[in-house]
């Protein structure tokens, strides 16, 4: 634009809010500021109106719009934001505002970045490389839960595990889940579950959160005890969009914790179901056999009421007839016989097929208990084997582990500023605790604080020079 021409001429109001308008708009967007959110308001059209303000006063009024506040949480009067968006300035009210396209709290972003730098770190190193991951037992009998005592999780996990295989142990490793000192708590609880536990596997869980909610199972500490679990591992955090970076170094991966109980009980559950069905199997062979000798049984009795009723309608007519009397008298006894004889064979039969059915449960049971038993044998030598090859691999552990801490507590002292000042050296700060690095920081009459091994000195400047 040509200043001259500037000069030369006399603008209006409206035309000088133009000028602003158009040079705003184009020099400042794209911006990031943060400050302290105050004096909220919304309308009828859903659009929100604030300001934020910094520790030196300073207020900066703020809009978002409705097509772009729709996505964002609703900030609160006090919270410490940071507004990404551009400069706007509005001619007619004569007023400056910052337009914010997307609204964070400060910090959230950080602690995103750096669990995304930690993942591509984990991730370089192997940690989640699917031919290390370890695959479940087939035979379940105990396993570790390490999640919180007082929440609802642990009780998701007991109704699934009781209502498909109520024979499998739980035993809950208590820790904590969020907060100061979670992952620490996690880690530990991981380590203890491999040291001093009959465990099959361990299932590290807890319900649904926010980011800084889920922020521990994303941490060193969980990542490395996880990584080094010689226990299979089983991440169960949050919910099925959630994804803490304990579900990628895991051995298996769970969506919700109540998942993980279904997961790890399908073994014992298809066999609860099996035995159920051959239960029923047997009770129905035997229902039926019983069925078919009671209509067979039926039939009989239905034969000898018939022969009883011709009878008496015959004795009726022919009553008078000594000689047709003797011939039913004979033909009676004749039945009687043949009753006898049937009653007997029906006994027999009875008592043969009642002998088949006792010998095949008898049969079935022998089987069930020589399965059971070999199951049980296998299970206790294996148990044998993992409890010594797991005592070396920690006593092992251990001694690494001590030689690593030494070395590092000794390469600590060896950096540490302490050391320096012992020589002779010494650091001067000023009224703000900002380091004196050069004597064009030195104001004069100001006072500095200066630091040596065994304490403090207070110095006020009097006159510098410089060399």
């Amino acid at each position: 634009m040509n200043c001259e021409y500037l000069l030369d001429k006399v603008f209006t109001v409206s035309e000088i809010g133009q000028i602003i308008k158009e040079t705003v708009s184009e020099m400042f967007y794209g911006l990031n500021v943060e400050g302290e959110v105050c004096n909220f308001r919304t309308n009828q059209s859903r659009h929100w109106y604030f300001s934020i303000k910094d520790k030196d006063g300073s207020l900066l009024n703020c809009t978002c719009f409705a097509g772009n506040n729709w996505k964002e949480r609703r900030p609160e009067n006090g919270e410490l934001v940071v507004l990404k968006g551009s400069l706007s300035f509005w001619p007619k009210g004569g007023s400056l505002t910052f337009n914010a396209e997307s609204i964070r709290l400060k910090g959230e972003g950080d602690l995103r970045l750096e669990i995304e730098k930690r993942r591509a770190y984990y991730k370089s190193l192997g940690y989640f490389d699917d031919d290390i991951k370890k695959p479940l037992p087939e035979n379940i009998s105990t396993i570790g839960i390490i999640t919180s005592a007082e929440g609802a999780v642990i009780h998701d996990i007991m109704n699934v595990t009781k209502r498909r295989a109520p024979s499998i142990n739980l035993l809950l490793f208590p820790s904590l889940v969020q907060g100061k000192g979670a992952e620490e708590n996690i880690a530990m609880r991981i380590r203890q579950a491999n040291n001093f536990s009959p465990c099959d596997l361990l299932i590290v869980c807890r319900g649904g959160g926010s980011e800084e909610d889920l922020a521990p199972y994303s941490s060193t500490a969980v990542i490395e005890a996880i990584h080094d679990s010689i226990l299979p591992v089983i991440s169960a955090v949050g919910h099925d969009s959630d994804f803490p970076l304990s579900d990628f170094v895991a051995d298996l991966r769970a969506p919700t914790p109540s998942a993980a109980a279904e997961l790890v009980t399908e073994g014992a559950y298809k066999k609860r179901l099996m035995l159920e069905r051959m239960e029923k199997e047997l009770h129905d062979d035997i229902k039926n056999i019983l069925l078919d000798k009671k209509l067979w049984l039926s039939s009989l009795k239905m034969n000898t009421a018939f022969m009883h009723k011709k009878l008496e309608r015959y004795k009726s007519i022919i009553l008078s007839s000594y000689e047709l009397r003797r011939i039913i008298r004979s033909r009676m006894n004749e039945l009687s016989y043949e009753k006898a004889a049937l009653d007997d064979r029906l006994n027999r039969s009875m008592e043969e097929r009642n002998r088949r059915i006792r010998d095949r449960l008898r049969e079935s049971s022998s089987q069930l208990s020589a399965l059971m038993k070999d199951i049980t044998l296998k299970a206790s030598n294996r148990l044998k084997e993992n409890e010594v090859e797991s005592r070396l691999v920690v006593m092992e552990l251990f001694r690494n582990k001590k030689s690593q801490a030494q070395l590092l507590m000794s390469r600590a002292e060896d950096l540490s500023p302490l050391s320096i000042l012992e020589r002779g050296y010494s650091i001067m700060t000023d009224e703000k605790g900002r380091i004196v690095r050069s004597i064009s920081q030195i104001e004069k009459d100001d006072d500095y604080t200066v630091r040596l091994s065994d304490g403090y000195v207070f110095v006020k400047a009097e006159d510098k020079n410089e060399l």
